[in-house]
């Protein structure tokens, strides 16, 4: 995993940039941070984001190529795409397993904005 914000920005530069960054964080401001770790002719694509607009730094994107792509994910072809990518790749989510008993507490959490991570229940 990357991290977040300018960590993952500095990671990606440091690799010299990514192709593509794939962003399904619920964060328009995680988009913009990952926007300047993309390779020339690099492209973000916007899965994930929040109420706020993102923000695109002109001098980089004109000097850069590089592509902002939209699309709203979820069918089951994209779900089963996106596993086995993930899969192929070793990449796996950050979670929290909690009790059936936290979810409540969980849940007002997410309401009271983002932070905590993605909670998992567990049944063990």
């Amino acid at each position: 995993m990357l991290g977040h914000g300018r960590e993952a920005e500095a990671t990606l530069r440091a690799w010299g940039g990514a192709d593509v960054v794939l962003n399904a964080a619920p964060s328009t401001e995680a988009a913009t941070a990952l926007l300047t770790g993309l390779a020339p002719d690099g492209t973000l694509l916007l899965c994930g984001y929040d109420a706020r607009p993102l923000t695109l730094p002109s001098q980089p994107m004109v000097l850069n190529r590089l592509h902002v792509m939209a699309s709203p994910s979820g069918s089951p072809h994209d779900l089963r795409d996106t596993l086995a990518f993930s899969a192929r790749h070793g990449i796996l989510p950050r979670v929290t397993p909690i009790g059936l008993y936290e979810a409540p507490a969980a849940l007002e959490a997410m309401g009271a904005g983002p932070g905590g991570g993605r909670r998992v229940i567990t049944f063990a």
